[in-house]
């Protein structure tokens, strides 16, 4: 017989509670989206990327992100798992907005659907770790890398996890909620349905629940917010292991450490959606980094920080004429030198039919650059470089 989940009562003079009412400040809040398509999508795949080195790490693989830059940048990146990975993020994210609406039931088949896709076209065990049986509740008995907590045992598993469909299928009251949401992010961890991927479904639940309950606007987030906040693995897992106990203290314990990250991340995230910002805190000072490394010329630079500081980040072949420094005059030169931006790929037409072309940051040496002011913009954690300890 499965546990009963319960959420405790948090006393409402308390930091958790005042957190919960900073949280709520966010529900059905109206985002202004200032920054362009072309360069929002890039910073999206960022940060999807970022993802799965997260979960990954988290789970003990030793790639470092500056390793994982370097393959990217070197096109040495094996397709067939690391990109397929962010392929199947996407794929989930873009589910979980399609199908997500504040009456939708987050039962069975939509998990069950949300599995599938994670681990779509993945190497199953022992070659990778990705699932044996996707879709379906694991048949066997698991242990957790790291960890001393034991999943429930198979046979009792279906009552475990009808238990936590009903329980987040609940109708909570609106001040519970967010403490659902944590509480729900505990327990799928703690009875681990499927025979792997469970830390990257629950994220990915993280996401679901917060656009079902108003807290997250679908077509304007960056990324799932719940994914970064992972950064210091040990403290991670010790609050784990310690809610495992399912003591009423330890539970609000967990719940305080869960939505204040999330409250930072959340308020953090959506300085991106500010075109000022990421102009100024992060594409200029990325160019910067690589003219002053000579990754790129003084021309390159000059033409790149052109395209940044127009209104739509985006430039005509034409308006090269208005760079006066630029040794490229006639219109010869001009067209060469466009040709040898594309081939470099540090910018890209976003047109089929017009030569309109913006910045390209995330498949050539421009990404190192981002990914260190994103580093010093605190977006992108030393836990990402450190070595793991076993």
């Amino acid at each position: 017989m499965a546990v009963v989940i319960k959420i405790p009562d948090p006393s409402w003079g308390s930091n958790l509670a005042n957190i919960i009412l900073d949280l709520e400040k966010q529900r059905g809040r109206v985002l202004i989206w200032e920054i362009p398509i072309h360069i929002f999508k890039q910073l999206k795949y960022i940060f999807q990327m970022l993802e799965t080195l997260w979960s990954a790490r988290i789970e003990w693989n030793n790639t470092t992100l500056a390793e994982y830059v370097e393959k990217i940048i070197e096109k040495k990146l094996n397709k067939e798992e690391w990109q397929i990975e962010i392929e199947n993020i996407e794929e989930a994210i873009k589910f979980i907005e399609n199908n997500t609406k504040f009456d939708t039931q987050i039962n069975r088949i939509y998990i069950s659907e949300l599995h599938k896709i994670i681990t779509k076209n993945l190497t199953p065990p022992p070659n990778w770790e990705w699932s044996n049986n996707p879709w379906n509740l694991r048949s066997n008995n698991i242990t957790i890398g790291k960890s001393n907590h034991i999943p429930p045992d198979y046979t009792v598993l279906q009552d475990y996890f009808d238990e936590f469909i009903n329980f987040i299928n609940k109708d909570h009251s609106e001040q519970y909620q967010l403490l659902m949401i944590s509480v729900a992010n505990h327990r799928f961890a703690f009875i681990h349905p499927f025979d792997n991927g469970n830390g990257r479904m629950w994220r990915l639940l993280n996401y679901a629940f917060l656009i079902k309950l108003w807290f997250l606007n679908q077509n304007l987030r960056i990324i799932n917010p719940s994914c970064v906040f992972y950064s210091d693995r040990d403290k991670y897992y010790s609050m784990l292991w310690k809610t495992d106990s399912l003591s009423d203290r330890n539970i609000l314990d967990w719940c305080e450490y869960f939505l204040l990250w999330l409250k930072n991340e959340i308020e953090k995230i959506d300085s991106l959606l500010n075109k000022k910002y990421v102009k100024e805190k992060i594409l200029i000072p990325a160019i910067i980094f690589a003219k002053d490394r000579e990754n790129i010329t003084k021309s390159e630079y000059d033409i790149l920080k052109y395209i940044i500081s127009k209104d739509d980040m985006q430039m005509k072949s034409e308006e090269l004429s208005e760079l006066s420094d630029l040794w490229a005059k006639t219109s010869l030169q001009k067209s060469r030198l466009i040709v040898n931006l594309k081939n470099k790929n540090i910018i890209h037409s976003i047109t089929k039919w017009w030569r309109i072309y913006t910045i390209s940051f995330v498949n050539n040496y421009l990404l190192r650059w981002v990914i260190e002011v994103l580093k010093n913009e605190w977006f992108v954690s030393d836990f990402l470089n450190n070595n793991i300890r076993s």
